[in-house]
């Protein structure tokens, strides 16, 4: 088969290139070439025709050393990856938009201490000061504009808008925190950075990012998608593995830009990354502001400026940002000190951009970083084992983990899922009789042997080297006289949303417009399910039946629902 990577590490095209920094690398030409083959073998699963892949740019010392190229960008159409590739980006946006606000500020156009319903009449006021500086730091405190949309029935692979966003903001009456005090990554709050920008520009964001941000840096190739159906020539499609082997392909009709929807290359995604260090657009204050971390109320430091995470790798500072939406994965990450760039994009929910980012630090930066306390997971190539469905059975249920959240296992026909709380529910594959991994995170979860009664009481969830142990909770199965109060109707005003709450096997059932999810029981009156619920609470009185329940979410809590008479409907209670 004709290989798939296309390297341009030796050209003469490079030749004509001006230098991205100022020194010529230091390393041989064997150790150069040494490293390029090891980054090879990073994505030597990715190069192959019926694959979805990833294209990949290294940069060190003012010379860029790698460039490749792996996978399909279209599999139906045997269109492969190139360095020319438009990829959609996802998160890595919010550094464009915080970039834009920044221009304004300095412009005069707008203080970052602004009152964001200055420029947002139409946002609630919660009785407390939301400022712009919040909105670019995730401390708003503002609900997740993707987990509002999934509470009230829209799914991720519908046409959302800007306007459908802002809709449902506008229905909000409570916030997740007070302003400034705490962090909770938030998409809604760049949504709102992208209308600001139109009010006080006059041009929608992807204008404005055009005309002062992609033109003066050439990125030629580099736009805000506004509407899903715009077409992009020679753009990567979306993947993700399919169920039975190979892959599939997942949707993406996001028509939002602010938190999302940037449309890129890697040669384009250098230019920017080099901006950082000569400043030609924005100046040097503008982009040190943009790499210092914001602070909360108390003056602690939050880690996070204006759309970048600062932070370190293996004792080495870092400032990076990932992105994911539907089957796209991306990965910027500079090492400022080191002089050393990774940009990585790809077009497969398998590709784990961030951890392949920080291997190819691994590679380049041999020597110089902290030894890892603990060595990190890595299962994207994990080998499983032939295992009995029936196996299976024993492990299922809901185990609580020790930081307060839960675990849940459920088997569909012979595959084993999990979902913590609020999660997606994710494929489990045995590793061996007890030790299952999931492929597209760093993620395992090890079940303790089973006890004199043959019973698994609990066991190990693994993430990212860090280690949360696990107790199994009680038998799932609630009596039917302790699910009859929490049966009805309930209305969320802030979704404008109905639920029916019925009971199955001994367990609550959501219903809404989507379909059909099942909880399971975390205490009483308390149930735990799949993103985007997370823990389920229902306010109930003594002998009567509950009044309401809340769904709390990492990025959305206590969204609260109320029981509701509708006339006509199975199960539907008066309201005490």
């Amino acid at each position: 088969m004709k290989a798939l990577c296309y390297l341009a590490i030796v050209s003469p095209l490079l030749a004509l290139q001006p230098p991205v920094w100022g020194k010529p690398p230091a390393a041989s030409a064997t150790q150069a070439a040494t490293r390029e083959q090891q980054v090879d073998a990073l994505f030597a699963k990715w190069n192959r025709a019926d694959t979805p892949g990833a294209a990949v740019m290294v940069v060190k010392d003012g010379q860029r050393v790698y460039r490749g190229s792996f996978g399909m960008a279209d599999i139906e159409q045997n269109r492969p990856i190139t360095p020319s590739t438009s990829f959609h980006v996802a998160s890595l946006s919010k550094q464009f938009t915080a970039f834009a606000i920044l221009l304004l500020a300095q412009d005069g156009k707008l203080s970052l201490d602004d009152d964001v319903r200055k420029h947002v009449p139409a946002l609630p006021d919660f009785g407390q000061t939301i400022r712009i500086r919040h909105l670019l730091t995730h401390t708003s405190g503002l609900r997740d504009q993707w987990n509002l949309l999934a509470m009230a029935g829209w799914r991720m692979d519908d046409v959302i808008t800007d306007d459908d966003v802002l809709r449902l903001v506008r229905r909000q009456r409570a916030l997740n925190f007070v302003p400034g005090s705490d962090f909770a990554y938030n998409n809604t709050g760049y949504t709102l950075l992208a209308a600001i920008v139109r009010k006080v520009s006059g041009q929608p964001l992807a204008a404005f990012a055009r005309e002062r941000i992609f033109d003066p840096l050439g990125m030629r190739h580099t736009f805000f998608h506004e509407q899903y159906a715009t077409l992009v020539a020679g753009r990567a499609q979306s993947y993700q593995p399919a169920p039975q082997g190979g892959y599939s392909r997942i949707a993406l009709s996001y028509s939002t830009v602010g938190p999302t929807s940037l449309v890129t290359t890697a040669d384009d995604l250098l230019l920017w990354a080099n901006n950082f260090n000569d400043a030609r657009v924005g100046g040097p204050a503008l982009l040190a502001r943009m790499q210092t971390s914001a602070t909360f109320n108390d003056g602690k430091a939050t880690g996070y400026g204006g759309g970048l995470d600062i932070g370190a790798y293996r004792g080495l500072k870092t400032i990076d940002h990932s992105g994911a939406d539907a089957g796209f994965r991306s990965y910027l990450v500079r090492f400022p000190d080191q002089q050393l760039t990774v940009i990585i994009m790809g077009n497969g929910a398998d590709v784990q951009a961030s951890r392949l980012g920080q291997r190819i630090a691994d590679i380049y930066l041999d020597g110089q970083l902290q030894p890892l306390p603990k060595p990190m997971p890595d299962y994207s190539d994990g080998v499983q084992v032939p295992l009995a469905p029936a196996r299976l059975d024993a492990l299922l249920g809901t185990y609580a983990l020790e930081n307060g959240s839960a675990i849940t296992f459920a088997r569909e026909d012979e595959q084993l899922l999990g979902w913590t709380a609020g999660d997606d529910k994710m494929p489990f594959y045995p590793a061996g009789e007890r030790e299952f991994f999931v492929k597209l995170s760093n993620a395992s979860f090890r079940f303790d042997a089973p006890d004199a009664a043959g019973v698994i009481g609990g066991g190990t969830w693994l993430r990212n080297a860090r280690a949360i142990r696990a107790k199994r909770m009680a038998p799932a199965r609630l009596p039917d006289a302790a699910l009859q109060p929490l049966l009805g109707e309930y209305y969320s005003d802030e979704l404008h949303a109905l639920y029916t709450v019925t009971a199955q096997e001994g367990s609550v059932v959501l219903g809404f417009s989507r379909g059909d999810i099942a909880l399971a029981p975390f205490g009483k009156n308390s149930f735990v399910g799949p993103w985007p619920f997370g823990l389920v609470s229902f306010q109930c009185l003594a002998a009567s039946d509950c009044t309401g329940f809340t769904v709390t979410e990492s990025r959305a809590s206590d969204v609260q629902f109320t029981r509701v008479a509708l006339p006509g409907l199975r199960g539907s209670t008066a309201t005490p």
